[in-house]
């Protein structure tokens, strides 16, 4: 009897700890189920809406105008402050014809995720095809629409005179990397192309890039076996390989060599970009029917520092999965492109304007502005005039700054605030006229002739300007010599280089050809 009362309280006394084992087993099986079914949504995710991972509102940026701002805005360095207190050279914000809410709600864009794809045209040993250091290529913008399952390809000429958001001057858009950072802060330099290629959409926004140089292409290629692709032009590879016409099968040196082949028939950059669309989609083709798509995180993976990328793993995940869903006939091909003009040496390629105003209206449904600073007339102005112009303002700006290193205005002589405020007159004549004359040369970007009253203006226009500089000058000079000399007054320079040697009109030093 007490051995049976001795059991059942040692059986009491054990029940708490059943519980608790109970308890614990629970929450740890609970946890596990949680971590299951959030597994499972995610996966779902993964494979069903690769779009609930990236930003589906096409946040359009507020874009300036040229009846508002001129395309190179030289407010962007000027004194803030008036004569006797110091000008600030910090960058001015810019004007618009709206803010970025209003322009959200008028161009509603959700379900299209735009991703850059730039190709950076070096070498492993680090040198490039185009000068001292690589660019950009070839610049694709890939417009995934989630909704209808379609997406669009959009080449934009590596040639077309831009500007650099943020900066000061005028550059080719495959040196817009450059200005950002190249090859030594690659982040930065492919946001910064980013950025400008928002600015060629007509303000659509371009959140997430890929970035990838020479020798990630070929080792992609090589990886997946290479490529039988219908050659229409004889080819030259970088390990001087020749390659004709025909049904052939390429490695990954003979896909570049096509990408990159220049010359063609019609002499078109177009018909280069046009064989880049045309091999992404026969790569995309063979990975898609011999089920290799799903290699594609492991290849970007393996090919290592010669991708960049701001988009994470499941980003990349969830777009190889939306891929397989993809038919061939959903990739639509488009082209931002103009005819290469060549002058003063300098060779740009002017796009075709309503081409382009006509591919934002297919592919986003919007009423994009021209880009009226890529062009032979605006180009002929900054020659003739514009860049004289630029480089004036930008010494008396760095004038006026040394001046107010040296200490405070009230330190200043009598004669010194009456040579200051002559030179800050000048200043602002040559400023306003300017301003004037480069939103009047904007407006008429697509003229093909100027009437006999046009070309006159426009002589007359360019000696005002001619004049004024003269003024600054002498201003400049007098004010300088009152001031001991802060700085070296370097006017009249040539301006045939001016994109390698003068950093009064470009901020940043590209050796783009």
């Amino acid at each position: 009897m007490q051995e049976t009362n001795t059991n059942q309280t040692n059986q009491l006394h054990q029940k708490p700890k059943s519980r608790k084992k109970r308890t614990v087993l629970w929450i740890v099986l609970s946890i596990a189920a949680l971590a299951l079914i959030g597994g499972g949504i995610y996966a779902w995710h993964v494979l069903k809406r690769p779009d609930v991972f990236f930003d589906q509102t096409a946040r359009i940026s507020a874009q300036s105008t040229p009846e508002t701002t001129p395309a190179f805005d030289i407010e962007a360095y000027l004194p803030t402050a008036e004569p006797g207190t110091a000008p600030s050279l910090t960058a001015a914000p810019e004007e618009t014809s709206g803010s970025a809410e209003q322009a959200n709600e008028s161009i509603p864009m959700t379900g299209i995720v735009n991703i850059a794809l730039f190709g950076i045209d070096a070498y492993e040993d680090g040198t490039s095809t185009s000068g001292t250091m690589p660019h950009t290529d070839a610049n694709m913008i890939v417009a995934i629409n989630f909704e209808k399952k379609e997406v669009s390809l959009i080449s934009i000429a590596r040639d077309c005179l831009t500007t650099a958001p943020g900066h000061t001057g005028f550059y080719k858009f495959n040196g817009v990397f450059n200005v950002g950072g190249g090859m030594k802060d690659p982040k930065a330099g492919f946001e910064l192309s980013s950025r400008a290629a928002e600015e060629w959409l007509g303000g659509v926004s371009v959140p997430y890039y890929y970035g990838v140089d020479f020798q990630a292409v070929i080792d992609l290629v090589d990886m997946i076996g290479g490529i039988d692709f219908d050659v229409e032009i004889r080819l030259t590879t970088l390990n001087g390989r020749t390659i004709n016409p025909g049904r052939r099968h390429l490695d990954g040196n003979g896909v570049m060599a096509y990408m990159r082949m220049r010359k063609t028939a019609d002499g078109l950059d177009s018909s280069r970009t046009a064989r880049q669309r045309k091999m992404l989609i026969a790569i995309f083709k063979k990975l898609k029917q011999e089920s290799k798509l799903s290699m594609i995180p492991d290849l970007l993976k393996t090919m290592g520092d010669n991708v960049y990328t701001n988009t994470s793993l499941t980003q990349t995940m969830s777009l190889v999965n939306f891929a397989q869903g993809l038919d061939e006939d959903s990739i639509r091909s488009y082209s931002i492109q103009g005819r290469m003009h060549y002058q003063y040496d300098w060779r740009y390629c002017f796009i075709d304007q309503q081409a382009r105003i006509d591919i934002l209206k297919e592919v986003y449904g919007i009423d994009a502005e021209p880009m009226r600073i890529d062009s032979l007339v605006y180009e002929t102005f900054l020659y003739d005039s514009g860049f004289r112009a630029i480089q004036y303002l930008t010494i008396a700006q760095k004038l006026f700054a040394a001046i107010h290193e040296l200490g405070p205005a009230d330190a200043m002589s009598e004669e010194q605030k009456t040579a200051y405020a002559v030179c800050w007159k000048d200043y602002e004549n040559l400023r306003d006229r300017f301003r004037a004359v480069d939103r009047w040369t904007q407006e008429h970007y697509d003229s093909t002739g100027f009437t006999k009253e046009e070309q006159q203006k426009r002589t007359n226009d360019y000696e005002e300007l001619k004049a004024l500089e003269a003024k600054l000058k002498e201003s400049g000079d007098a004010l300088n010599t009152l001031f001991r000399n802060p700085i070296t007054l370097r006017w009249n320079r040539s301006i045939i280089n001016w994109y390698k040697e003068d950093s009064d009109i470009n901020d940043v030093y590209v050796d783009f050809r």
